[in-house]
């Protein structure tokens, strides 16, 4: 049967061609998508932010700013939420959309920290405040250092403010992809209950690199968190709260999965988490129109060039197995993190997970657009698990 197959004129000279044409067109675009997952999913990168926007005129509590040309556009530049604007020294936030015309957009603004200039590009920053808790919060803190399975890692730590007893319950924070301990600056209002530790991890700057050399998405980094939580207890912490933002939730998710240390959490709160890095890569490849069949063919070279093990990385088929309370936000226009994959992590523990939903919220910026209702949620759920 297969030898008449081949023989036949049709399958020779027109099936065939096509048929390998087509391996060829799934092979080479798989090949070439996997060095995109490299490139933008896998590389470490703890670069300076680049400018993308430049200062065109400043009012008595506004600022007009325009896209820098042949930059990335900035879409946050026209939206109405908390964003922060910087030059790497200079520091203030960004408000309400006041005007937006022939490219030039004016926004209440606030100076936190310095002043700027007509002409000085900055770039937006999301955590909306100064890169230090004492100046964005008015909180004491001090660095830390401690010991991990790589080598030392850096925190803050944050003591309880309200009072100067010790208190049992820790929160520890873990900040998500290319980002820093900076994130969890927002928190610190609804965390001043006890002590509290924003932590680095492998791959962050000044932290020891992987033993891959690359992102690993929770599958290593949830050792660090491993090791903030031995510090906290021998600082006679007895229950942990965890925080995880994006590839940090995916990170806290793991720990807890797999720590021994875990019976000591008695609540996790989770912003977009990455519960299966292979779901966000098939959302990536979506969005930048690769067909089904070359993301399938990416993954796979991925997995050969990189040693990815794509079932290693899906912690959501592990959802079932958590056994304390989970706060889970996620905005509906993240075209980051599938917000699907936190849906169906609430949906197989409906008893355990508390799922809100933000409209018209992009990636980790839920606080950004609904700052009140988001800080009522946290400090909500941690009355009732702490």
């Amino acid at each position: 049967m297969l030898k008449s197959i081949l023989r036949n004129k049709l399958f020779k000279y027109v099936a065939l061609p096509i048929i390998v044409l087509i391996l060829m067109v799934v092979g080479g675009g798989g090949w070439y998508f996997s060095g995109i997952i490299e490139e933008d999913g896998l590389r470490v990168d703890n670069a300076t932010p680049q400018p993308s926007v430049v200062v065109t005129a400043i009012g008595l509590d506004t600022i007009t700013l325009q896209q820098i040309p042949e930059v990335e556009e900035e879409e946050k530049l026209s939206q109405s939420s908390l964003w922060g604007l910087s030059d790497g020294v200079n520091y203030g936030r960004l408000g309400t959309v006041i005007s937006d015309s022939d490219g030039l957009v004016t926004r209440q603004f606030t100076s936190m920290v310095g002043n700027f200039e007509v002409g000085d590009e900055l770039h937006l920053d999301r955590t909306a405040y100064p890169h230090d808790p004492k100046i964005a919060q008015g909180v004491e803190y001090s660095e830390v250092v401690i010991p991990s399975e790589l080598g030392d890692i850096g925190a803050w730590l944050i003591p309880v403010v309200t009072t100067n007893q010790p208190t049992e319950t820790w929160t520890i924070v873990v900040h998500g992809r290319t980002s820093n301990r900076d994130t969890g600056i927002k928190l610190l209002g609804e965390l001043d209950y006890g002590y509290s530790l924003l932590i680095d991890y492998r791959n962050d700057e000044g932290a020891p690199a992987s033993e891959s050399g690359y992102y690993d998405y929770g599958t290593t980094e949830w050792r660090d968190v491993e090791s903030a939580v031995e510090y906290a207890l021998d600082h006679e912490a007895k229950n942990i709260i965890l925080v995880g933002f994006s590839m940090g939730g995916g990170v806290v998710v793991n720990y807890q999965l797999k720590s021994e240390l875990a019976a000591h959490t008695v609540g996790i709160i989770l912003e977009a988490p990455m519960l299966d890095f292979g779901r966000t890569i098939d959302k990536g490849a979506e969005e930048r129109g690769v067909p089904t069949p070359i993301t399938a063919a990416a993954k796979f070279f991925a997995s050969m060039r990189y040693g990815i093990n794509w079932s290693d990385l899906d912690f959501l088929s592990h959802a079932n197995e958590f056994t304390v309370p989970v706060l889970l936000i996620h905005g509906d226009a993240d075209d980051t993190v599938p917000i699907e994959t936190s849906i169906e992590f609430a949906a197989a523990a409906p008893n355990l997970v508390e799922l809100h939903t933000f409209e018209n919220v992009g990636h980790v910026a839920a606080w950004n657009s609904s700052p009140e209702m988001y800080e009522s949620l946290i400090e909500e759920f941690v009355d009732k698990v702490r």
